[in-house]
């Protein structure tokens, strides 16, 4: 049995870092041999090498549940319960759902066990604790409400946070408010209203809702009004601009009067290019000229219709004509940059309008663990798009650090339509929600 469990030991020394799933049932199996014949420092020997090649793989939380648990259970043989415990405040941080069975284990087993929950409890609830109170200084919100919303019924200190948080989020509410701050004064109420119904601000933060929601309304449909009349009267830099903060003002998401003036653009546009193709080996330079600059008035943005210009003929001076007209469009838009390597700064809704691949975060157990009772977060990701389309994750602000590794990592698997203006390839910077459900 010894000489089994050296060679299963050398051949998890030679894959430490990509130990197969049969490798480490393996070695599981032989490690409890091992135990139940008494042979806890051999078992411990194998079991560690076992856990230390888990720690490098994602996933795979029965296994590693199985090997701390062993481990645990072999260092109560040496009678070491400090460091069994001590394993298995690290089973419950990956399954904090595990249960022992009274009737497989022994007292002394299922005692330690007990101070270890308490313990990993104990420590779960002082880092959320810390974080909560990181998070409202630093008046982050969201990440703020996940954790209250995950934690608090087991966590009295951070349920007791509320009415300190709901008093400074009406604060900071009220301040936004009226320095006219009205995306940043609405986010604080409706975070006073998520926080408690008999918070004594709840009510008057439920009326400044109404009244915010009632001035983005108005001012929502003026922009849009603004932009008809502009748009339908040819002041196409006048409309533009509009456009842009009708964007803006739409917070990422689309609102009716985005989507309405979004397909009025893309159907000039595409009448345009039908346009040029009709006209594409007539030789009469002075059209296409003339097709070329309309394009070139009509795009509210560099990277407008990007799939629709794609569509342009290839006839002479083509790509000459394409290039100078997106130039000139983000002249029109104001958005030429500093420098020839200078990133653009795209809006958000732009910026998703060119995604061709999208990759969604892997939210293992420990993140729905962490984030349990929360339906969804949303994290807001700083982005650089490369002039080929790559993405890299260059800051998520508000992101809860647990989630930051998954996104990071799945938002590089990320790829969009590359943007070109007249000096070639260009890279742009832009800022992304990722929305991340966790209700099963």
């Amino acid at each position: 049995m010894f000489r089994i469990a050296l060679i299963l030991l050398t051949t998890l020394q030679s894959v430490a870092q990509s130990a197969t799933q049969d490798e480490i049932k393996d070695a599981l199996a032989h490690a409890e041999a091992l135990y139940y014949g008494a042979r806890f420092g051999e078992s411990i020997t194998l079991l560690t090498r076992v856990d230390d090649s888990l720690k490098t793989q994602p996933g795979r939380i029965e296994e590693k549940v199985n090997a701390k648990l062993r481990l645990a259970l072999a260092y109560i043989g040496l009678n070491d319960t400090a460091k069994a415990k001590s394993l298995l405040v690290e089973l419950y941080t990956l399954d904090s759902n595990y249960s022992l069975d009274p009737q497989q284990f022994s007292p002394k087993v299922m005692a330690v066990a007990s101070e270890a929950k308490a313990e990993q409890s104990r420590l779960e609830c002082q880092a959320a604790q810390d974080d909560a109170q990181k998070y409202l200084e630093t008046s982050k919100i969201a990440p703020f409400l996940d954790l209250i919303r995950s934690f608090k019924r087991r966590c009295s200190a951070l349920a007791s946070m509320e009415p300190q948080a709901s008093e400074a989020f009406y604060r900071t509410g009220i301040s936004a408010y009226k320095r006219g701050e009205f995306a940043n004064a609405l986010s604080n109420f409706e975070a006073v209203v998520a926080l408690s119904t008999e918070s004594p601000e709840h009510e008057l933060a439920l009326q400044y809702i109404e009244i915010i929601q009632g001035k983005q309304q108005v001012n929502q449909d003026r922009l849009f009004l603004q932009w008809q009349r502009n748009f339908d009267s040819r002041q196409l830099t006048a409309a533009a601009a509009d456009y842009r903060q009708i964007v803006s003002a739409s917070s990422g998401r689309t609102s009716t009067e985005l989507a309405h003036a979004t397909g009025e653009y893309r159907k000039a546009l595409t009448a345009l290019v039908e346009n040029w193709n009709r006209n594409c080996g007539s030789g009469d330079a002075a059209t296409m000229t003339g097709i070329r600059k309309q394009i070139s008035e009509l795009l509210p943005d560099p990277a407008f219709g990007d799939d629709i210009r794609s569509q342009m003929a290839a006839c002479v001076e083509t790509n000459r004509i394409a290039t100078s007209a997106v130039a000139d469009a983000r002249t029109d838009a104001g958005d030429v940059a500093a420098g020839p390597n200078s990133c653009l700064d795209m809006q958000t809704q732009l910026a998703l309008a060119r995604l061709k691949t999208r990759v969604d975060p892997v939210i293992s157990n420990d993140i729905r663990f962490y984030l349990k009772n929360s339906p969804q977060v949303t994290v807001r990701v700083k982005t650089r798009i490369s002039e080929s389309g790559d993405v890299v994750a260059i800051s998520m602000p508000d992101s809860n650090p647990i989630l930051t590794n998954s996104i990071r990592n799945a938002v590089g698997q990320w790829k969009f339509m590359p943007v070109r203006d007249g000096r070639g390839p260009r890279c742009v910077d832009t800022e992304i929600p990722i929305v991340i459900k966790l209700a099963q």
